[in-house]
């Protein structure tokens, strides 16, 4: 056995292993992205002890509570935070009460894991911030795509060597019919605007066009300039379908004769640079058509769903839900700062919001402006 790996057990699943430690969690909010997603993730989490579930729908909580092994649920959060002991608390809920139900859990004294959005309303999620930095808790957010095994590897391409500094970006979002652009925007496209920064970093300036067919039906046409140079743009709407697979959303970034892309979250693909040779006049002129190239084989991954049975195959896992929930477990345990906190929970909505500014004031807006 390994120096890396003394004191631990393999258990159940290949990349899962019996913790040392373990910190308890309750979960409050168990609907069906919490159910699905992040309980079917922490119940492969070893590192992870649930002591407590909640939920105002008793059935829905009395199911988490069975699942996790508990005796009883809880319907009141409050009553719940005061009679049970725990470290942690993961809130997954409606997106208007995450922050403000945070806030509960972090003046109880626990560090928080909030599904994406962290806060709808710039003023919930900067209370959040306070208590968490006056009480010295951790604030993680559930911006899974970080882990998702498609954005996850476009990642590592354009960080390799040879890439060259990513100079376009390029996503679209189109999910189905939302209540209004507020939902749009701060709720459903916020993976988008997280990714934005992950891939390429932070963004200057953006400028935004909408069209508004009828309400709950919305696209916008947003472009952007990144800090370091790189331009973007973006599709974002509600005029799509849940339930139809492709076309809904895909990122692409180009580098040096590089391009990286992924559709759905699921298939990657990397077109290398090809191979550049002298023309046919003996010239290598690298700034025209007149090069002569040579293709190089295409990079792609797509994830076969045919075995279900290993961890890797499991939705919330290609998702990159059970790394999120797992990475924050871990920053509790070894006292580091979350992969994902509350600064990318808060840069995602000031992005919303320049995105509104700039429809409302048919202008160009530096994310300074809202910040």
């Amino acid at each position: 056995m390994d120096a890396g790996r003394k004191g631990r057990t393999m258990f159940l699943y290949e990349g899962i292993e019996k913790a040392d430690k373990k910190v308890r969690a309750v979960l409050i909010g168990c609907g069906e992205q919490a159910t699905n997603m992040i309980h079917n993730a922490i119940s492969y989490i070893d590192e992870i002890e649930v002591v407590g579930v909640c939920d105002m729908n008793k059935d829905r909580a009395d199911f988490a509570a069975r699942r996790f092994g508990l005796s009883r649920s809880w319907q009141d959060m409050d009553e719940m935070l005061k009679n049970v002991e725990a470290d942690c608390a993961f809130v997954i809920t409606i997106a208007k009460l995450q922050a403000p139900l945070a806030l509960k859990c972090v003046e109880a004294g626990l560090h928080v894991f909030t599904e994406k959005p962290l806060g709808t309303e710039k003023e919930d999620i900067e209370k959040l911030i306070k208590a968490a930095k006056k009480n010295n808790k951790k604030i993680g957010v559930s911006f899974n795509k970080r882990f998702n095994l498609a954005y996850h590897d476009m990642k590592g391409a354009i960080d390799s060597e040879g890439f060259g500094a990513p100079s376009a970006f390029s996503a679209k979002f189109i999910g189905g019919y939302r209540t209004n652009e507020t939902d749009l925007l701060r709720v459903g496209s916020c993976h988008f605007f997280d990714l934005a920064r992950y891939l390429i970093g932070e963004v200057d300036e953006v400028f935004a066009y909408r069209y508004e067919k009828q309400p709950g039906q919305h696209t916008f046409a947003v472009t952007m300039q990144f800090e370091n140079g790189c331009v973007g743009t973006m599709m974002l709407g509600s005029l799509g379908s849940w339930v139809c697979g492709y076309g809904m959303e895909s990122v692409e970034v180009r580098g040096d004769r590089n391009m990286v892309s992924a559709d759905n979250g699921r298939d990657f693909m990397w077109q290398k640079p090809s191979i550049i040779c002298n023309s046919d006049t003996g010239l290598a002129n690298k700034g025209t058509q007149a090069v002569t190239e040579q293709a190089v084989p295409v990079e792609i991954l797509r994830p076969n769903y045919s075995n279900l049975g290993k961890l890797a195959l499991k939705d919330f896992y290609i998702n990159g839900n059970y790394q999120s929930v797992k990475a924050f477990a871990q920053a509790i345990l070894n006292d580091t700062e979350p992969v994902v906190g509350w600064r990318d929970g808060l840069m995602a909505l000031n992005l919303a919001l320049a995105v509104e500014k700039s429809v409302a004031e048919k202008r160009a807006v530096k994310i300074s402006e809202v910040i």
